[in-house]
């Protein structure tokens, strides 16, 4: 008899990960991936890998891979495609690459790599990058070089934080947090126009770009998630009590309501 193939599911690593504890697991049951920051920046890459479904893709790169949201996601959604993960964390990558074995991923690779460095050119004919390009500081050397990476024809998916227009919500209470993003954030503050003439001069064309993340929706949801900042025990209790309320405001951010945004998504392809 055949079996079916199991569906794609945003985050499904986190069933079978050892430092994911049980609480954690029985949450992600429940509702999927909890943090509203990760849930919202699947939301949008999810609703535009729809709108490419005429054109499947067959060799992609997540490239600053992480934890492997979206390597994993990618390689379940597309089990023809050849998908490779690459992230500058070694152990990270361990990590990943045992995780694809435990989910039967065999159609998934990781490599540890620089994007800077690393030989891409013309290998792939989908390129993701989501919420890393503000962490390099040479951006438009490394767009330059994501580009390359495309096969003519190819698509790329970027999503990044851009400037703030006003102080995110609940600012003055976030201090542990905002010092981390101020560490690891090393690109040039950008406006959406600036990021996604970027785009455009490591050559290629922008199908379409909006901003996301509104001020009372996406951007609160984040805010709200993170308060409970430190990794203790009551703070990811109320981290879970909290999820609910951050994924309806998340949900809510998709709507495009507010003017205030605090991040952009952009959609490119490279000219064949």
């Amino acid at each position: 008899m055949r079996q079916n193939k199991p569906k794609a599911r945003f985050g499904e690593q986190r069933l079978v990960r050892d430092d994911v504890g049980a609480v954690a697991r029985l949450l992600f049951r429940f509702m999927g991936v909890a943090d509203p920051g990760h849930y919202l920046r699947s939301l949008y890459f999810r609703r535009e890998l729809d709108r490419l479904r005429d054109s499947a893709p067959t060799s992609i790169l997540d490239a600053g891979c992480g934890a492997g949201d979206y390597s994993f996601y990618l390689a379940r959604r597309y089990p023809g495609a050849a998908v490779l993960g690459i992230d500058l964390n070694g152990q990270r990558i361990i990590r990943n690459l045992e995780v694809a074995r435990r989910l039967c991923l065999s159609n998934l690779q990781f490599q540890t790599a620089d994007l800077l460095t690393a030989e891409l050119e013309g290998r792939f004919d989908l390129v993701v990058s989501l919420d890393v390009l503000e962490h390099i500081a040479k951006q438009q050397e490394a767009l330059a070089r994501l580009s390359a990476a495309l096969q003519p024809g190819g698509f790329a998916l970027f999503h990044m934080p851009t400037v703030r227009e006003r102080p995110v919500p609940f600012s003055k209470y976030l201090g542990a947090f905002r010092v981390w993003t101020h560490e690891v954030h090393v690109a040039d503050d950008l406006t959406a126009e600036e990021f996604v003439a970027r785009v455009r001069a490591a050559g290629l064309d922008v199908l379409r770009w909006y901003r996301t993340f509104g001020f009372f929706t996406g951007e609160l949801a984040n805010s709200l998630f993170v308060l409970p900042y430190a990794p203790t025990t009551v703070n990811k209790i109320l981290g879970g009590l909290l999820a609910p309320l951050c994924r309806v405001l998340a949900g809510a951010d998709t709507l495009n309501l507010e003017r205030t945004r605090y991040a952009v998504a952009v959609v490119a392809q490279k000219p064949r």
